[in-house]
């Protein structure tokens, strides 16, 4: 904080500039004269002064004028303006003040009074002075703590989402095993019920040669009826399929496990984003269609370097969750831009929105909102993981009965990403 004050005098007479010089005598004071309305305006942009001794009548510019210009300029909003006048009259005083002057000194004016008076502003200076640096301080270290918290609450979900990952890994390793070989059972059982099937047409075939009146064929057809042969026959085929599509989901879960925890990691390379959202749109157009109408609202983009398929994947779990989020019909909004060495993606929806209790469970494997039976509850969870992969973030806003909003952030080259926890998008961001 500097100690000098910056004085500038502006009158007409170098008497009256002599006598102020006199009272200006200290060390502390650096000063500057202007000799009318015009030059003062002058000096004020070059000199930025702390205190302006401005005389009342002057040529070019009268006092009242200059006064209202200071006033009127931001960049001197701190100045202090001191008019000096031998007009003493109480209405004269009114438009001094009205024109923003801080005080009416009226000439000839008493020596001590007037030293007093610069001193008394001069103080002031320091102290104003003091309280700016205070509260600018005060906001930076308010600035520092929102970021620390930030920084920590996005460390404490990366470090979370790092332990899931790896718990993840492990039970997708321990369910694909057994998965495996259930699956491939199923495959044998379903030979092997076609040659038992073809064993049974061959046995009926055979039932013409024996007497319908003999025991062993009277027990034979007892069987068939209290059997339901017909019915098991179709109706093992249909359990057999069922348990197959079983096993598919499963192995679909597995799979997003593996890919959560970035198990079967696939290629990097340049990649369209826009081409991965048209061709995901192309997928999952059946899910969104009756729900809602696709806005694209696409800028201008450069090559990302990502795995394109696994981006896709991204964007097809956000895509789907859009539709499902609307109840009856809405609008899914597509957004694209760009930011220094960074891309976004930002899919919004007119949907129901996400209680301010859900969204910090979002991204946990196996949270989801929707009803029992309707979400394995691993789709934004593994979006996480990828985009995370990536080196980006996913933002969330919401709001019940308005919508939700995701934005995907992935930087250009994957070398600049690598390796975060999503925090090297917050540097120089908050």
């Amino acid at each position: 904080m500097s100690k000098e004050i910056k004085v500038l005098i502006v009158d007409d007479d170098q008497y009256g500039f002599d006598i102020l010089e006199e009272i200006l005598a200290d060390d502390c004071y650096v000063l500057e004269q202007a000799l009318d309305g015009v030059m003062a305006l002058e000096k004020m942009e070059s000199f930025n002064p702390d205190i302006v001794l401005l005389d009342y009548v002057m040529p070019r510019m009268d006092g009242l004028e200059v006064c209202k210009h200071i006033r009127a300029n931001p960049d001197f909003k701190f100045t202090k303006v001191i008019m000096l006048s031998s007009r003493g009259e109480s209405s004269e005083r009114v438009k001094g003040y009205g024109a923003g002057a801080d005080d009416y000194v009226v000439k000839p004016f008493d020596f001590d009074e007037m030293s007093a008076k610069i001193k008394v502003f001069s103080k002031l200076k320091f102290v104003e002075e003091s309280d700016r640096a205070l509260r600018q301080e005060k906001e930076e270290q308010a600035s520092l703590i929102n970021q620390l918290e930030h920084t920590k609450d996005k460390l404490m979900q990366a470090d979370k989402m790092a332990s899931i990952g790896q718990l993840a890994a492990g039970v997708a390793h321990e369910i694909n095993n057994p998965v495996g070989y259930i699956n491939s059972n199923i495959g044998m059982l379903k030979e092997y019920m076609v040659e038992i099937f073809q064993m049974l047409d061959a046995y009926e075939k055979a039932e013409d040669l024996v007497s319908p009146e003999s025991e062993q064929m009277k027990l034979v057809m007892s069987l068939k009826k209290k059997l339901k042969l017909d019915f098991l026959r179709q109706d093992i085929v249909d359990l057999m399929n069922e348990s197959e599509e079983g096993v598919t989901r499963v192995k679909d879960i597995v799979q997003n496990l593996k890919d959560f925890s970035h198990v079967d990691v696939a290629e990097w390379a340049w990649s369209d984003v826009h081409n991965g959202l048209d061709s995901t749109l192309n997928i999952v157009n059946n899910e969104i269609k009756y729900k809602a109408e696709v806005k694209k609202e696409y800028g201008e983009l450069p090559l990302v370097e990502c795995q394109m398929q696994q981006v896709n994947q991204v964007f097809m779990n956000l895509l789907v969750n859009a539709a499902h989020a609307i109840e009856e019909r809405g609008v899914i909004t597509i957004r694209t831009g760009c930011e220094g060495d960074w891309v976004w993606v930002e899919i919004e929806d007119t949907g129901k929105g996400i209680a301010a209790e859900d969204k910090g469970k979002l991204f946990e494997p196996f949270f989801t909102t929707k009803p029992l039976g309707e979400g394995t509850g691993l789709g934004l969870s593994v979006s996480y993981g990828i985009i995370n992969t990536h080196g980006g973030r996913i933002d969330v806003e919401s709001e019940v009965g308005k919508g939700s909003k995701f934005r995907i952030w992935l930087p250009v080259h994957h070398s600049q990403g690598a390796g975060n926890v999503n925090e090297k998008m917050y540097a120089g961001q908050e």
